[in-house]
């Protein structure tokens, strides 16, 4: 029997790594299919099968299907089913996933020798107390009378973030017991997956530079990071770092990657050093239990649990951010709002 897992980011890499020890797995049976260009660290190479594809689990980039070309949709499923088969070798297997509603979800729960999926925790998504539909109105009825009859592969576990009606479904796998609460009776607790590292001095404060340039202009950037500064000085720090929320890794956004270093440098000068990619901030939070700052991130819910004070500066963004995206973007599931202590701000 092989273990497919779908990793997206060192959370999911981590979460993969705790439940292949949890449940006994064999390394040799356990394959990792990585997506959104994510790479995992070099120590764990040699670990594990991994299979890259150029297909993705963003709603709007890399998609499998391809809407009227029926043609396209059809290659596509096949380069991605040539693209894992190989590692599969006909085998059996169990499917990981965190999300259902995707057509990767889908194009591994369709395969014949599928034999069951996991849901798998993946921050705040995880956590919330509803199951979104994927499709609804006119769009369930299109989805069920013409999409999903005519593209089975692809829409067959899709109408929900969670597909607990597939017969596929056998549950859910998560850190601790506040994960998934509508699905409890079939949840795996797996416990931390985070790590002790050394980055060879001690940070006072850690700084989650997030996707704000979706929301709002620079000068809200600007605004929002020196007042963070003056938040930071009154805290006497004398080590700050910080990390690009991995959005920012995308050639896409190279530029705005550019433009908020900096912005970052501007503020803090030289005060403020930039950790590498390939670190984990959880495993930081883990390590030195120091102050963290961000919009709403995930991390902070991990990070909570090892004692890290955890700060979010929503407060300051209410000024510039309308009512709709504050509560559309970084509204944060009810059971983990005591985790943030909001940034004191005038």
């Amino acid at each position: 029997m092989k273990h497919v897992f779908s990793v997206t980011s060192h959370l999911t890499f981590l979460i993969a790594r705790k439940t292949i020890e949890k449940l006994q797995l064999r390394n040799d049976e356990c394959i990792l299919l990585l997506l959104r260009d994510y790479t995992i660290p070099p120590a764990y190479d040699n670990l594990y099968a991994t299979v890259s594809t150029s297909y993705n689990v963003d709603a709007k980039k890399g998609r499998v299907f391809a809407g009227a070309n029926f043609a396209k949709t059809c290659k596509n499923i096949k380069d991605f089913d040539r693209s894992i088969d190989p590692l599969l070798c006909g085998d059996d297997f169990i499917w990981y996933t965190s999300v259902c509603s995707n057509d990767i979800c889908s194009l591994m729960v369709t395969k014949p020798n599928c034999k069951g999926f996991y849901v798998t925790e993946d921050g705040f998504a995880s956590y919330r107390d509803f199951n979104p539909q994927t499709f609804v109105g006119w769009r369930y009825l299109f989805y069920r009378v013409l999409l999903k009859p005519l593209w089975p592969r692809i829409f067959s576990a899709k109408n929900h973030f969670i597909s607990s009606d597939n017969p596929k479904y056998l549950g859910c796998i998560a850190t601790s017991t506040l994960c998934f609460p509508l699905h409890q009776n079939d949840l795996i607790v797996i416990g931390s997956p985070f790590e002790t590292i050394d980055l060879g001095f001690v940070p006072d404060a850690l700084l989650s530079i997030d996707p704000l340039f979706l929301f709002v202009s620079d000068e809200v950037v600007i605004d929002l990071y020196s007042r963070l500064a003056d938040i930071f000085k009154g805290k006497d720090y004398k080590s700050i770092v910080y990390k690009f929320h991995p959005v920012f890794l995308s050639e896409s956004n190279k530029k705005h990657k550019e433009k908020y270093n900096k912005i970052i440098h501007d503020v803090w000068g030289e005060y403020i050093v930039e950790l590498d990619k390939s670190v984990v901030l959880e495993n930081v939070l883990q390590s030195y239990k120091c102050d963290f700052y961000t919009d709403n991130s995930s991390v902070a819910i991990y990070g909570s649990v090892t004692g890290a004070k955890c700060y979010t500066y929503i407060p300051i963004l209410k000024k510039h951010v309308s009512a709709d995206i504050l509560k559309s973007q970084y509204s944060i599931p009810t059971a983990l709002r005591e985790i943030y202590r909001p940034v004191i701000t005038d």
